[in-house]
């Protein structure tokens, strides 16, 4: 995905417009009339203003308008989804005075890209999000500075909408992956376990590599994933993606796993070419990262095997690739053993 489109209008517009992308990256859109061949930016022509959104807005992850707020409206409106998908959209006069947050100002980062626009030209970033205005934390904001996974966004509101009417979110994070229950917003929180049973249906926010499956969020209560799971695996050689991704969700479903919490998918240096491990990781949308054969046969594991030590050096692929991937950054700890299925093994270890 390319990251930012420029629209303007007008002469002054489309001046303000080259100095934003010339600054940021990106590229101009104009009237055909107003194209300028030798511009340093990228510069594209349109007929239709709404014709141009329409064939690129999903092309880009941030759109800058310097026009009527209205036109801006009326080009995204018809190609709007929801607030986890959607990108940041600005919005702004031809003089560069004010430089409004439109659309997905936490999660699309448009509030920031605001800020940023206003600085460039000399104006005032208009920000209306409320938690902002109020200074209050965001979570679906905090949530992914924190490199969560948000289960089930529609939930967002009631938490922040809590916040906003003066009341205590329930937060349940023993690790303290978000950070919040210490310093400046720990006084907006609650700990999941001081909270009475009879008020388990307030507002919360839940983090756990736990799946949803198991947790079974209630309507008020904001499921996150943090990325804390590395997933060793072992194969033979030509192993197929579908096996590979079969043996994992057979696994993380039964063991009651997130499969939003894998950080990496991890094995040998000898499989680090190996197909159906580099295609199960793109489908997870994960790293894929190997390690040296000696690196992994010094890792204790609880089942160790002569058949992998004779094949590629080590006594554990699956295992020790798990443990060692999850230890890089603290301890480690396995949550699931070697699981073996059709020419492939997998095991998860918990960073901790």
């Amino acid at each position: 995905m390319n990251n930012l489109a420029v629209y303007a209008v007008t002469p002054k517009g489309v001046a303000l417009a080259r100095t934003i992308a010339d600054a940021l990256g990106g590229s101009v859109f104009v009237p055909m009339r107003m194209v300028d061949a030798d511009s340093d930016t990228q510069e594209v022509g349109f007929e239709s203003l709404r014709t141009c959104v329409a064939e690129g807005f999903s092309d880009f992850s941030a759109h800058v308008f310097i026009t009527a707020a209205g036109i801006a409206v009326r080009a995204i409106a018809p190609h709007l989804v929801s607030k986890d998908v959607d990108p940041a959209v600005v919005v702004m006069d031809q003089n560069g005075r004010h430089v409004v947050s439109l659309l997905s100002g936490h999660l699309g980062g448009a509030n920031d890209l605001a800020t940023v626009v206003a600085q460039l030209v000399g104006g005032v970033a208009v920000i209306t999000t409320a938690t902002d205005t109020e200074q209050l934390p965001s979570l679906d904001l905090v949530a992914v500075e924190a490199g969560c996974t948000i289960h089930n966004i529609g939930a967002v509101k009631h938490v922040n909408g809590a916040l906003l009417a003066g009341e205590k979110v329930v937060l349940d994070d023993p690790a303290d992956v978000l950070g919040l229950k210490h310093g400046a917003f720990e006084k907006y929180f609650l700990a999941a376990e001081l909270v009475p049973f009879s008020e388990e249906d307030a507002p919360s926010v839940v983090v756990s590599w736990r799946s949803a499956e198991l947790l079974e969020p209630e309507e008020k209560t904001l499921l996150l994933h943090p990325k804390v799971l590395c997933l060793g695996v072992g194969s033979k050689r030509g192993v197929p993606k579908d096996a590979v991704l079969g043996l994992i969700r057979d696994t993380f479903q039964k063991r009651d796993l997130a499969l939003e919490s894998i950080a990496y998918l991890a094995s040998v240096d000898a499989k680090a070419d190996e197909e159906g491990i580099i295609e199960a990781a793109e489908e997870l949308d994960v790293p894929f990262v190997s390690f040296a054969a000696d690196v992994l046969d010094g890792v204790d594991v609880p089942n160790p095997s002569d058949a992998p030590k004779r094949a590629v050096g080590t006594k554990s692929v699956a295992e020790a690739a798990a443990l060692h991937c999850a230890s890089l950054k603290h301890g480690a700890r396995l949550v699931v053993e070697k699981e073996k299925g059709d020419g492939v093994t997998c095991a998860v270890a918990l960073e901790i």
